[in-house]
């Protein structure tokens, strides 16, 4: 009888603790998404349009298209 009480306690130690290891890596993967979505956040930058070419560059980006008249 006794052995069956420590098997028993054992199983539900088990489960508890892999529902707490579960529980982590979630988090953990929830936190890690959320700080990729910071960072891609963080490399947006505004685009304005070239009047010459109509192209979209980063504002105060330099660079041209090699178009004549392009002041980019």
């Amino acid at each position: 009888m006794f052995q069956k009480l420590l098997v028993l306690a054992a199983v539900i130690a088990i489960a508890w603790y892999g529902f707490k290891l579960v529980g982590r890596i979630n988090d953990e993967r929830k936190r890690k998404v959320n700080q990729d979505k910071d960072s891609a956040r963080d490399r947006i930058a505004n685009t304005v349009k070239c009047p010459v070419c109509d192209a979209y560059i980063a504002e105060g980006a330099s660079g041209s298209c090699d178009k004549p008249g392009c002041p980019n």
